[in-house]
């Protein structure tokens, strides 16, 4: 299935460049737990991420729009299942949790607390194989939502399609996608498309210049794509900094040493035990 690490449902009121000279407010809700964790000044976000105990990173990618994801897996889960955290100027503020054929398991908003999680068995589960062997998938799945304005359930259906185009980024090799999906939010049909990015090695989508279209006409586009692909032992892995197109405030910062809450650790579990993990 399609990546999606971003703000779909709603257009930044500033950019992120801007948003970060904030010092971060509130609390955050993380990972399926009702345990708050207080917000990261912007200081301490020049530390490294540190994953869940138990668990071991493998990847860190620097995107394009002030994003650095973060992937691991870990040896309680499924062989294949993967979790990311995208942080952008701020800290963090998305987790997911996907399975082999990058099937959307659960993921949550961790600024506003809301929990998707996928409805088993799905109408046609999203399958990268398939994509990788066929050049095509088509979906339709159900995802149950959690906070918010309430529980509701959010119906998907798309497909990906490969172009037949490659590019290398930071040395590797990417197979570029078309996509587009739909669903409504409470508020009538959204559409999102572009195109996109997968590894063929490591069978993970990527975002890319992307198209949000609401249901009352408007349009906003995006541009996600990768920048930076950083692997363990290299300068920059498990950095809090984004360095792309953030201005000076962000690109500037240097990482100093590892930082996670605790409420982080336990919340990452619990998704996992909630999921059936």
């Amino acid at each position: 299935m399609a990546d999606l690490s971003h703000r779909i449902d709603a257009p930044a009121s500033a950019p992120r460049g801007v948003r970060t000279r904030r010092r971060v407010a509130g609390i955050l809700a993380v990972a399926g737990s009702v345990a708050a964790l207080p917000a990261v000044p912007v200081a301490a976000q020049q530390a490294r991420f540190e994953v869940p105990p138990g668990c071991t990173a493998f990847l860190t990618v620097q995107s394009s729009s002030c994003t650095v994801s973060h992937y691991w897996t870990c040896e309680a889960d499924a062989p294949g299942t993967r979790w990311r955290v995208v942080i952008d100027g701020e800290g963090p503020f998305y987790l997911s949790h996907t399975d082999a054929e990058y099937r959307w398991l659960a993921n949550r908003e961790l600024r506003t607390g809301v929990v998707n999680r996928l409805v088993e068995p799905e109408e046609d589960p999203a399958s990268v194989t398939e994509l990788l062997e066929t050049g095509n998938d088509s979906m339709a799945f159900t995802m149950r939502q959690q906070g918010g304005f309430g529980p509701a359930e959010l119906r998907y259906s798309g497909f990906d399609a490969l172009t037949g185009g490659e590019v290398e980024i930071d040395g590797e090799r990417l197979l570029v996608t078309s996509f587009r999906y739909e669903y409504d939010a409470g508020d009538g049909l959204r559409r999102v498309s572009g195109n996109q990015f997968v590894h063929p090695e490591l069978a993970l989508f990527f975002g890319g210049i992307e198209t949000t279209e609401l249901a009352t006409g408007e349009r906003f586009e995006a541009d996600h794509s990768p920048r930076e692909f950083v692997e363990p032992g290299e300068p920059g892995f498990l950095t809090m900094s984004p360095a792309y197109d953030c201005g000076e405030v962000i690109s500037a910062l240097d990482p100093t040493g590892p930082v996670v809450p605790a409420a982080f650790r336990a919340g990452a579990a619990q998704v996992g035990r909630e999921d059936g993990q």
